[in-house]
């Protein structure tokens, strides 16, 4: 059975992981948030009281007066978006939007990450998850879906290297439910050296709006 969704769940486990990128990241410079699963905007309207964020746009699917109602993926799947942190805070899989957003990174960009873990009897695996992990159109038993789910992360966030981004760092923070929370640093490779592989490599800013998940 599944748990009840809620954006607010384990709070100060994602705001910690949050402050950690931005602090070591984006002291420095201005930072452009793209929020692309806003909920009721209750992280970024805390962090946008302690950080200097330059711009803030958060979306959903869910309609809300006053916000724009798209899925996300179509934004990040265009070229030329601006901002330099994407919060993927989804109830369910971020590797869809991981995948349409890989292809557009142009500058070093920090990416916040959750992902639903499957309750015991497991679920199906998702196409993204599936191309990662190599299996193609093969359906493995429900039995092994958990354990597939536990060793996702690893190979999808290692699908950056197929756009020659690197991924100089990555989080995860401790959380006491079931779903993980990942904090990445990308950073794309301008200038490909002869004989390099695709490895281990930037971005674009709509309106304001109020706060995030």
């Amino acid at each position: 059975m599944m748990a009840k969704k809620t954006d607010n769940h384990n709070l100060p486990a994602k705001l910690a992981l949050r402050r950690y990128f931005l602090r070591k990241y984006h002291s420095s410079g201005p930072a452009h948030v793209l929020d692309c699963c806003q909920g009721g905007g209750v992280l970024w309207k805390v962090l946008r009281k302690e950080f200097a964020v330059a711009s803030y746009w958060g979306v959903d699917l869910k309609p809300k007066k006053g916000r724009l109602k798209i899925d996300s993926t179509r934004i990040l799947a265009q070229t030329g978006w601006p901002q330099n942190v994407v919060d993927i805070d989804t109830y369910g899989s971020p590797w869809k939007h991981w995948e349409a957003m890989l292809p557009n990174v142009s500058r070093p960009t920090t990416v916040f990450l959750t992902s639903g873990m499957v309750a015991l009897g497991g679920t199906s695996l998702t196409k993204e998850v599936k191309e990662a992990l190599g299996l193609g159109g093969i359906m493995p038993p429900k039995a092994i879906v958990a354990k597939l789910q536990a060793i996702a992360a690893s190979y999808c966030l290692a699908r950056a290297c197929n756009h020659n981004i690197i991924i100089s760092e990555a989080i995860e923070a401790v959380s006491d439910g079931n779903a993980c929370y990942i904090g990445v640093r990308l950073e794309p490779i301008e200038n490909e050296q002869p004989g390099l592989q695709p490895g281990c490599s930037e971005h674009p800013i709509p309106e304001e709006e109020e706060s995030n998940v």
